[in-house]
């Protein structure tokens, strides 16, 4: 498989260098890092259609999924139901940084 750089976005968010398989489109297979301060998130819990995980690179995560709460450490992951109001939240005293993995 042939790898070519991103042409689709340049420095996608937290990530410097992203490389796409040819022929493969960003908004079928999306990543991108997000990091947020203590009690803060990135945006409110929402819906919409396809599979999303988050991944917890640094700090600690509370993953809400409906009225469910799951609280995730560095290495830990999660995949969520995204038809279902879903988010991430900083539940730690430091800075949390996340991957985002949503496939449509």
């Amino acid at each position: 498989m042939r790898l070519l750089a991103a042409t689709i976005e340049t420095g996608i968010k937290g990530i410097p260098r992203y490389l796409l398989a040819e022929g493969t489109d960003n908004d079928q297979l999306h990543i991108h890092v997000s990091e947020v301060g203590p009690g803060s998130r990135s945006h409110a819990p929402h819906i919409h259609d396809g599979r999303e995980i988050f991944y917890v690179l640094d700090g600690t995560a509370e993953i809400e999924v409906g009225d469910d709460r799951y609280t995730l450490a560095s290495g830990e992951a999660a995949q969520v139901n995204c038809t279902v109001p879903h988010g991430i939240r900083n539940a730690g005293e430091d800075a949390l940084r996340y991957a985002v993995i949503i496939a449509h």
